[in-house]
This record gives structure tokens, C-alpha cells and sequence, in this order.
């Protein structure tokens, strides 16, 4: 029998799993080395049960606090890079011995937003990442919070293991936390909180039922878990949010108690749509009217000068931008004219682009192709 049978999920072959911090923070007891035991387990049996499984830990700085004798958060960038750094080592050698226990073999892979926002590092990645998969090893990533700053961290390792989902085609994404779920209210404050176990759609309302306050430990709260699974479903991705402090991992996919279960909003996007959409930088917003808008939804059109309204941003022909309409994001694509060309033609029909211009090189401002709608 499957280890996985939840009628939901459909057949998975490959998981991503975020364990989150407060999981894996040493504790009196070693309570944490208990978890991580029962972590890599679960793993073990997916794996000989034929699921492929990557792994997304955060919890270097809190070991690497442990072995500096530290007794709190760390106050500064450079004392937090150094508790990485250390702790990064410890929390391996954590996970290496006990995948040795049962005859798994596993890598580590350190990550910016630049690996994978430059796309000759994203395919990389995505190749080495295939190849560790292919020859039984469990890839460990965790961000480069050594080395990195502000313009390349990802902030949260929910919305790194979201990316890594996506890198990998996987079938799920999953968030260990120590709560099982999204509640209507956060259940640490209100007593009237109900669980929610299954969202079917991501809706404003949904998104206030989410608490931003992460802990004294981690850096992300509900919010980002519920960002992170929305990342994931609008690819095509499901993904489950489940209570692994007191519970073990397959549990957690399996029961509805025990964690939320976020469905896909649509059929798996292809790789390079899922990286326009959710992985490249957008470096400008061009807004548009409604429209542009009923036919680049309605009609699957491409985006023509006439349709824009404003532009906002300094960017180049081969850039990715937002496309807006009445304050909504309507969609991201690769723009073929520069911003400085936009704003001259914009609102403009061709022949009046093409004298405004002297020659008109494509026939659209973002081509169908190179369009994905996320409305």
C-alpha cells in the first residue's frame, strides 16, 4: 500500500519538505534530535516507497547560536552570517548521520535569489538537482545566509522551498511548522479559532485569517507559509502546511487534522512559464486597460501598444515586467521594446507607433509566448 493516500493529492512521485526552525532548534533533552530522527525516517520510507524527496531546512543559525553560546537572536547581519556559517556544518553533519542509518546518501546546496534568477544558474541548478535525484541523493538546501544581503536573500525558506518546488517539477510542497495548518484566527491569541484543512482557492478573506508574526527563532510566520503555498498552486503545485513538531512528516500528508491542504488552481505550467511567473525579477509595471485586459485573459491576445495607459520602471527589450489593470495583477512577461520606446508609443495604434518609432520591429509589446496570465 502507498504511503501516501490522500484521495486529494492524486499520484506524487516527487516532495519537496520545509522544515522550519522551532522543529529543529536544540532543545533541553536533545527533544530536537528526536524530531529530525523521526524527519529523516519518514523521508527514507517515501523514498523506498518510490517518492522522490528534497529537503528544505532552515535551523543553521539556531545551532550555530547553540555552539557560540549565544542566548538570543543574533542583533547583527555579520554575528547572524557567522552563526550560519557554523551552524551550517553541525546541522549536516545532524542530517548525514542519521540518513547513514538508513543507507541514504544526501548533498548540501547553498542558495541567493541570484542562483536562480540568472537563468544559466536556474537551469544549472535544475540539472544538478535532477542528477542528485537520479543517483539516490537527498538534496539538503538551505539559503547562503553567509554571504547573503538584502538584494539576494529570499527572507523565508517557505518561499525558497516554493521555488525549489517549482525548479523541480515536484508534486507537493510541504511546510513543517508547529502548528497544523491555517485557522480562521490565530489560534495562539483567539480560542474561537477553527482549523481549516482544505483551501480550494486563495481569496483576501483567506489571506487575513494568516498571522504575520514569525518567532524568536524562524523569520517567517502563516503569512509567508500561505504566500509560499499559493506561489506553488498557481504553478500547479499542491501543497500542505502540517504541524511537524509534534507529528511525523507522513502523518502530516496524510491527515487532515494534523495540517491545511492547499489544491492546485490549475494544471502544472510549463518551466519557463513557472520562471517568468514567479522566479525572474520583475524590473518595471506597465498598466493597461480593460480592455487589453479582456483579451489578453478572455482571448489569450498579445499585448499591443494601444491597451497601455501608463508605464512605471526603467527597463530593457528582454525584461520582465508586471502587467496591471485597475490595481490588479493581471500577469508578468518579457517585454520586447525598452521602457523609454514604450512610453512614446503607448496607447498608440501600429501605424502610428510605427511613424512615432520609424520602424515598428515587433508587432506586440509582450508576445502571447512570452506572457503568463496570473489573474
Amino acid at each position: 500500500m502507498a504511503l501516501l493516500h490522500r484521495k486529494e493529492l492524486g499520484d506524487i512521485k516527487r516532495v519537496v519538505v520545509k522544515v522550519g526552525s522551532k522543529i529543529l532548534m536544540p532543545q533541553h533533552e536533545n527533544e530536537h534530535l528526536q524530531r529530525i530522527s523521526s524527519l529523516v525516517s519518514n523521508i527514507s520510507q517515501l523514498i523506498d516507497d518510490g517518492v522522490q524527496v528534497i529537503l528544505v531546512t532552515s535551523g543553521a543559525v539556531s545551532h550555530g547560536r547553540l555552539i557560540l553560546g549565544l542566548t538570543e537572536k543574533p542583533k547583527t547581519i555579520p554575528l547572524k552570517q557567522a552563526c550560519a556559517g557554523v551552524g551550517q556544518i553541525e546541522l549536516l553533519n545532524i542530517y548525514r548521520r542519521k540518513f547513514d542509518r538508513h543507507n541514504k546518501h544526501c548533498g548540501q546546496i547553498l542558495l541567493t535569489w541570484d542562483d536562480l534568477r540568472n537563468k544559466k544558474r536556474y537551469l544549472n541548478l535544475r540539472n544538478t538537482l535532477h542528477a542528485m535525484l537520479e543517483n539516490n541523493v537527498i538534496p539538503i538546501i538551505n539559503e547562503n545566509d553567509s554571504v547573503g544581503v538584502d538584494e539576494i536573500k529570499f527572507g523565508d525558506n517557505d518561499t525558497l522551498g516554493a521555488q525549489i518546488a517549482m525548479v523541480t517539477d515536484s508534486d507537493l510542497f510541504i511546510t513543517l511548522t508547529d502548528i497544523n495548518g491555517l485557522y480562521t484566527a490565530n489560534p495562539k491569541k483567539d480560542p474561537d479559532a477553527s482549523h481549516i484543512p482544505l483551501v480550494e482557492e486563495f481569496t483576501e478573506t483567506l489571506r487575513k485569517m494568516a498571522d504575520g508574526e514569525g518567532t524568536d527563532v524562524g523569520t517567517g510566520g502563516m503569512v509567508t507559509k500561505l504566500n509560499a503555498s499559493e506561489m506553488c498552486c498557481r504553478a500547479g503545485i499542491a501543497a500542505i502546511v502540517g504541524d511537524g513538531y509534534d507529528n511525523e512528516l507522513i502523518d502530516c500528508i496524510n491527515d487532515s487534522k494534523l495540517g491545511t491542504l492547499f489544491l492546485p488552481l490549475r494544471d502544472k505550467m510549463p518551466s519557463r512559464d513557472r520562471f517568468i511567473a514567479f522566479t525572474d525579477m520583475p524590473v518595471g509595471e506597465i498598466y493597461i486597460d480593460s480592455g487589453a485586459r479582456d483579451a489578453i485573459i478572455d482571448e489569450g491576445k498579445s499585448l499591443l501598444p494601444a491597451g497601455i495607459t501608463a508605464i512605471e520602471g526603467d527597463f530593457s527589450d528582454g525584461d520582465t515586467v508586471k502587467i496591471i489593470c485597475d490595481n490588479q495583477l493581471v500577469a508578468r512577461g518579457i517585454v520586447n521594446y525598452p521602457s523609454s520606446e514604450i512610453t512614446r508609443i503607448k496607447g498608440k495604434n501600429s501605424e502610428e507607433s510605427r511613424q512615432i518609432l520609424g520602424a515598428v520591429r515587433f508587432g506586440s509589446v509582450i508576445h502571447r509566448n512570452n506572457m503568463v496570465i496570473l489573474k
